[in-house]
C-alpha cells in the first residue's frame, strides 16, 4: 500500500514573499492505516485495518469506517464465477436477519471483490478456556438458540454451526456466517482445511438419516454445548472417514463420564445427539424451554441462597438472569417479579435503569404485549454490567 501525501507547490510570485520562520517539528504526513494484505480495491472505505483472523474460507479484518464505526470485514479467499453468485444469492438472507443473538451484516458485495462488512465482536466460544461451569455453558446455549430461533421462524436454517462462528461481544453470543456454508460447499477451490466435520449432523453426511433441516442446527449446537461442558468433541477421530464412521454409528461418551457436574444437562444434550432427526428435540423452541427450566431452577437456588448471605450484588446478578431468561421466553408476569426484586439490590444510576425497565414490563404486561427486541437488548446490557462485578461463576 503506497502513503497518501498532499504536497503543495508555490508559484514563483508567492515565494517572493516567504519570511524566513524558526524550524518547528513537522507532523508526519497523513497515512492510511492498512494491514499489508488487506484488498487495495477496498483501502478508501476504511483505516486502522487489523488481521484478526483467517480460516480455510477468510481472511478477518478489523477496520474503522469513515463514519468512526469500527466494523470486521471479511474476505473470501477464493471464489469462482458459479460462488461467487451463491454468495449473493445466500448473504442476502444474513443482510435481513436482526436479532441480538445473530452477528448484523451491514454490507456485502462481490464488487470491486467479494466482502462482507458486519458488526465487530471482540471474541469467539472458540477462544474460551473449556470446560465452562454448567451454568455459564448452558446460559450461552440458551442465547444462541434465541438466535436460531428467530432464524428458524424466518424459514433459515445455519448448517455450521460452530465455536468459531459464534461470536462474543460484551458477554453476548452471537451467530455469524449465516449461509456462507453452502457457499462453500459449491466452490470447486474447498478444501479438507476449509470443512469442519466435527459438528456436522448424520444427515449432513450420510443421506439414510434423510435430508437436513431445522434439526440439524439442533444437533450442532448439542454437539456445541457438549464441548463448552466436558472441553472435548463428542466425535473427534484422527481422521475425516472415522469422524463420519463415528457420527453415524457410534454413541458419544456421556458428558458426565468427562465432567461429572455435568450430569444435570446431560439428558439436554444427549436429547440433541439422537441420530434419528425423530428423537431430537423438534423445535428450537423446545429445546430452549428445557434450557430455561434448568436455568431457573439454578438461579432461583442463587438467588435464595445470596438473599440467606445477605449479598446484595450476588442477589442483583441472579435476579437480573432471572429476568433476562423469562422475559426471552415470553413469561412477562415472571420476568416483571425479578425485575422488580432486581430493583431492590441494584445501586446508584444501575437502580434507576432497572426501574425505568421493570415499569416498561409493567406496562407490556398489563396491555397483553410481548416484549420488542429493543427491550430484551437494554435488559441484557443492565445484565451485563451487573455481570462485570460478579466474577465467580
Amino acid at each position: 500500500t503506497i502513503p497518501v501525501e498532499v504536497v503543495e507547490s508555490a508559484t514563483a510570485e508567492e515565494t517572493t514573499n516567504v519570511q524566513p520562520t524558526p524550524i518547528t517539528p513537522q507532523p508526519a504526513p497523513v497515512q492510511f492505516q492498512l494491514s499489508p494484505d488487506f484488498p487495495p480495491q477496498l483501502a478508501h472505505k476504511y483505516t486502522g485495518v487489523e488481521l484478526i483472523g483467517k480460516g480455510g474460507f477468510a481472511r478477518v479484518y478489523k477496520a474503522k469506517r469513515k463514519d468512526g464505526s469500527v466494523v470486521a470485514v471479511k474476505i473470501p479467499l477464493s471464489l469462482d464465477e458459479n460462488t461467487g453468485r451463491a454468495f449473493l444469492r445466500e448473504i442476502t438472507n444474513w443482510l435481513h436477519l436482526k436479532h441480538p443473538n445473530i452477528v448484523r451484516l451491514y454490507d456485502a458485495n462481490i464488487l470491486p471483490i467479494p466482502y462482507l462488512e458486519m458488526e465487530y465482536c471482540e471474541s469467539s466460544l472458540e477462544k474460551l478456556s473449556k470446560p465452562l461451569s454448567i451454568e455459564s455453558a448452558a446460559y450461552i446455549i440458551f442465547n444462541v438458540a434465541e438466535g436460531l430461533k428467530y432464524a428458524h421462524s424466518k424459514g433459515i436454517v445455519h448448517r455450521d454451526l460452530k465455536p468459531s462462528n459464534i461470536l462474543l461481544k460484551a458477554g453476548v453470543p452471537k451467530v455469524s456466517d449465516w449461509g456462507l456454508s453452502k457457499v462453500l460447499s459449491e466452490s470447486r477451490y474447498t478444501t479438507l482445511a476449509s470443512f469442519t466435520p466435527y459438528y456436522a449432523a448424520p444427515e449432513q453426511v450420510s443421506r439414510r438419516f434423510g435430508k437436513p433441516d431445522h434439526r440439524s442446527d439442533i444437533w450442532q449446537l448439542g454437539v456445541v454445548f457438549y464441548e463448552l461442558v466436558t472441553g472435548r468433541l463428542p466425535f473427534e477421530r484422527d481422521d475425516l472417514i472415522e469422524v463420519v464412521s463415528s457420527i453415524t454409528t457410534e454413541e458419544p461418551v456421556p458428558p458426565s463420564e468427562l465432567n461429572p457436574e455435568a450430569k444435570e444437562v446431560e439428558h439436554i444434550i444427549l436429547t440433541c445427539l439422537q441420530k434419528d432427526m425423530e428423537d431430537r428435540y423438534q423445535s428450537m423452541s423446545e429445546f430452549q424451554f428445557e434450557l430455561a427450566t434448568y436455568l431457573g431452577l439454578k438461579y432461583r437456588e442463587g438467588l435464595k441462597q445470596s438473599i440467606t448471605l445477605n449479598n446484595t450484588q450476588r442477589a442483583a446478578f441472579y435476579a437480573g438472569k432471572l429476568m433476562l431468561v423469562f422475559l426471552k421466553m415470553g413469561n412477562l408476569k415472571e420476568a416483571y417479579k425479578y425485575a422488580s426484586d432486581l430493583k431492590v439490590y441494584a445501586k446508584g444510576e444501575l437502580s434507576r435503569e432497572v426501574a425505568l425497565l421493570s415499569e416498561q414490563i409493567k406496562i407490556r404486561l398489563e396491555e397483553g404485549l410481548s416484549a420488542p427486541e429493543e427491550l430484551v437488548e437494554r435488559a441484557e446490557v443492565i445484565v451485563h454490567k451487573i455481570s462485570l462485578g460478579f466474577k465467580s461463576i
